[in-house]
């Protein structure tokens, strides 16, 4: 038989941000059609909402990745209070589908998920809320969250926290009215409420080599080539092997040899690259940046290549001396 359903509904809209327990707001108000009174249990219970990162959870410095979050409703059920005994069939029809409806305390409605880091945190957070639809309890959202996070280029090796917050609707309370047992029909109200539950996840960055340039030896005098050292310090957390520096001067240096073998480097320290650079008869006197690029070998057999360095090369004014002798050196 038709059943006709009247809903009365209430929805609250509350995002969080902050770590915590799950709260019902305290200024949610009953509807003014939800009579007390006439309330046949009292159920206690509510959604429990458990996330999971999907996949790996690791990530190297200067990554750019997407995040997939599973939601997992484990609600249940913890008992029912009798509030008021029924008396007649009507009323006895009106408390047992009271009770049915009742057990829909532990699902979670309109779930929206956010995410966020601490202040110092070298993860920045790219994606806005996400929402994930409703979730019954012991059932999975229908697909998971997704958010874009980013690594800065000098994160520390280690593990750092995401605070996933999840705010959501649940039916706190229903209502029957003009039941007819005998027709089978009955009207419904339901009361809803809104939780807030929040989550820590784990985020690893993972150990890696890191260079940077410490110093540069040597100079340049116009029309003239030299050895020019440059002192490369590994200023990760992960032993570098088979280093290899690429040399890339631009107009007015050059260069016939533009890689070095460095061999390996242990974190924190230092090797030097010799590079024979020239500099044109008609370049500025001034300070140069001379691309340099880093080629190594992770512990694991992995090739990498870290971003351009600049490495700083003074070319001189060729004096009196440099032009007559500079053929000696």
């Amino acid at each position: 038989m038709r059943k006709m359903i009247l809903i009365s509904l209430l929805l609250i809209s509350l995002i969080s941000c902050v770590a915590g327990v799950s709260t019902t707001p305290d200024n949610y108000n009953i509807p003014r059609s939800f009579d007390l009174g006439k309330n046949y249990y009292d159920v206690y219970g509510s959604p429990d909402l458990n996330a999971t990162i999907i996949g790996s959870n690791e990530l190297e410095r200067d990554q750019t990745a997407t995040l997939n979050i599973d939601i997992m409703n484990r609600g249940k059920l913890l008992g029912f209070e009798n509030d008021r005994t029924p008396s007649g069939e009507d009323e006895m029809y009106a408390a047992r589908t009271e009770m049915d409806l009742e057990s829909a305390i532990v699902d979670a409605k309109n779930v929206v998920a956010s995410l966020s880091t601490d202040p110092d945190s070298p993860i920045e957070i790219k994606s806005i809320s996400q929402q994930a639809g409703s979730i019954k309890s012991g059932e999975n959202a229908l697909a998971p969250v997704k958010f874009d996070i980013k690594v800065d280029k000098k994160a520390k090796a280690g593990e750092y926290n995401l605070y996933l917050n999840l705010s959501y609707d649940y039916q706190k309370n229903v209502q029957i009215s003009n039941a007819d047992a005998a027709a089978q029909t009955y009207d419904v109200s339901r009361w809803y409420g809104m939780m807030s539950q929040s989550q820590i996840l784990k985020i690893k960055v993972k150990q890696q080599a890191d260079f940077e340039i410490v110093n540069t030896t040597g100079s340049i005098y116009q029309g003239e080539d030299n050895i020019i050292e440059i002192e490369i310090k590994n200023t990760g957390d992960d032993e570098a092997r088979n280093v290899k520096a690429i040399i890339n001067p631009s107009d007015p240096l050059s260069t016939t040899d533009s890689m070095a073998f460095l061999s390996n480097i242990e974190p924190g320290s230092t090797a030097v690259a010799k590079i024979k650079i020239k500099a044109d008869s008609e370049a500025v006197p001034k300070l140069y940046g001379v691309d340099t690029v880093v080629r190594y070998e992770t512990p694991e057999g992995d090739i990498k290549y870290l971003d351009t360095l600049q490495a700083p090369v003074e070319v001189k004014e060729s004096g009196l001396f440099e032009r007559l002798f500079g053929w000696l050196s």
